[in-house]
């Protein structure tokens, strides 16, 4: 279980861990047990040898020891270009390259794990046990560790030591259960050297980064970010975490982005060189406060549900100051929650960051806001399925106030295709109005909902400055009513909302 857990996580830089990269990581697991379980049967049957499963798991120790450190360059290797590699051109690649890499790497040693309960079956009936006794004991033991397999990388290893040595560790315990089976002679002695060997592996895993850099094959452009350095990378619960740093073009302006599993382009929070303003997406989040022209006198109060590591929060506050009463950022990671100093936003009261789901939290709360933002994301380029169906739009309409306006950020290569189209419907079954803005230049688009009939979705009046004025024409630009919805678009409710599906749809 610590390796099938881990395996997935090992991926997650270069692939991601969307249904696909598990998928294939399930089934690449089962595929591979049942193969074990067949084999070791048939050996067991023939040589029932304590001695010959210790050799057995020496075997799967030893194949189990190159996948931490070759799952990076494989992946590399199969994957395209970095500036080709964007959620949807990149789609087959992930899918078909995680299960390449999983059948590597991962399945040899999950096959000859497989063998390790009909052998320790065969060898207790030898003991006197009825088969059925035999076969029960087995199993429950088996299940006991395949619980600690599960609860430990989940609730310590990955965080503590992360994937690499979680990996390793799992050897570790292989060599040690192949030394107790072992007799003495050449077969123990060489579990011994693996052992000694996956100690050193340990050291160097623990002093290496997981993915440097990103190499660019392209010629540098004047207008092009490359990424130039990596600041910080962590492994937390919920994915792999990379803080690096940006330049454009070949001696332009550098910036931080925030990077989440095996986002290359994609980003989730980002600190430009100077101001408020980021050049990307967030700034046509930042006239949103102009669609309340009373805020001067009654300050709006926002919720950020997605608020990544601040970049919505120190945008808002900073650009409008007191004409927002209370801006809310709620992040589910906490460890992406905990870089928000890095990203220039220190909330202070009433401003904060709360970590936590954004259905709960949303949930929880008993305040109404004038403006909820969603700009979550799960593995790149799906809304996560619970904060895109009726039955959470309809709390968001709960906790607005009669004129307050709810705004998602959505990510689509079609403006009129099946998401957009699906999103649009599920929003017409709760809001009374839905706009659309597209973002120039990049993929994203906004989708805004209110529970006012007619309600006036123009920006006006607000910071002055050209790169602020920009940012409204483009907001204005964009702004048309929402495209109406495909004959094939879904009504997206808690039970059937396919998000990841619909994100690849052309």
């Amino acid at each position: 279980m610590i390796i099938e857990l881990t395996a997935a996580r090992a991926l997650a830089p270069w692939f991601g861990a969307s249904l696909y990269v598990w998928t294939n990581v399930i089934g690449v697991v089962l595929l591979a047990l049942a193969g074990g379980y067949w084999f070791g049967g048939r050996i067991a049957d023939r040589h029932p040898d304590p001695s010959i499963l210790g050799r057995v798991l020496m075997v799967a120790a030893a194949l189990s020891l190159p996948a931490p450190f070759l799952t990076g360059p494989l992946a590399e290797w199969l994957l395209p270009e970095p500036e080709a590699l964007t959620p949807f051109v990149g789609a087959s690649h992930v899918t078909l390259g995680s299960l390449v890499v999983t059948l590597l790497l991962f399945a040899p040693p999950i096959a000859l794990l497989g063998m390790v309960g009909p052998f320790i079956t065969r060898c207790l009936v030898d003991t006197g046990l009825d088969g059925g006794s035999a076969a029960g004991r087995t199993l429950a033991v088996s299940t006991v560790g395949s619980l600690l397999g599960t609860y430990l990388p989940a609730h310590f290893l990955i965080e503590q030591i992360g994937v690499r040595m979680t990996l390793l560790s799992a050897t570790v315990v292989l060599l040690v259960a192949a030394l107790c089976l072992l007799r003495r002679g050449r077969p123990a002695v060489v579990a011994t050297s693996l052992l000694l060997v996956t100690g050193g592996l340990m050291v160097v895993a623990a002093s290496t980064s997981i993915r440097g850099p990103l190499v660019y094959a392209g010629a540098q452009g004047e207008d092009e970010w490359r990424e130039v350095r990596v600041l910080d990378e962590r492994e937390t619960a919920y994915q792999y975490v990379r803080v690096s740093e940006w330049r454009k073009g070949r001696g332009g302006d550098t910036q931080l982005r925030l990077s989440l599993d095996e986002g290359v382009n994609e980003f989730h929070s980002v600190k430009p060189p100077q101001g408020y303003l980021t050049g990307f997406y967030y700034d046509q989040f930042a006239v949103l406060p102009e669609l309340f022209p009373n805020r001067v006198d009654a300050p709006i109060d926002v919720i950020v549900l997605g608020g990544g590591s601040g970049t919505m929060g120190r945008m808002l506050r900073g650009l409008h100051q007191s004409a927002i009463g209370e801006v809310v950022c709620v992040e589910i990671d906490p460890v992406v929650a905990s870089l928000h100093e890095q990203f220039g936003w220190r909330p202070e009261s009433p401003d904060r960051m709360v970590v936590g789901d954004g259905r709960v939290a949303l949930r929880a709360s008993t305040k109404r806001f004038d403006l909820v933002i969603l700009d979550a994301y799960s593995h790149q380029i799906a809304i996560p399925t619970h904060l895109a169906t009726v039955e959470f739009f309809r709390l968001v309409r709960d906790r607005l106030k009669p004129q307050g306006v709810f705004a998602i950020n959505v990510s689509v290569p079609d403006i009129e295709g099946r998401l957009m189209g699906s999103l649009v419907k599920t929003l017409g079954e709760v809001f009374s109005d839905v706009w659309s803005v597209s973002v120039p230049g990049s993929w994203n688009a906004l989708l805004l909902a209110s529970p006012e009939e007619s309600r006036d979705f123009r920006p006006r009046g607000g910071p002055e400055g050209a790169d602020y004025e920009t940012a409204r024409s483009a907001f204005l630009a964009g702004l048309l009513p929402a495209p109406e919805a495909s004959e094939d678009a879904l009504l997206l409710i808690d039970d059937r909302a396919p998000m990841e599906q619909l994100a690849r749809a052309r």
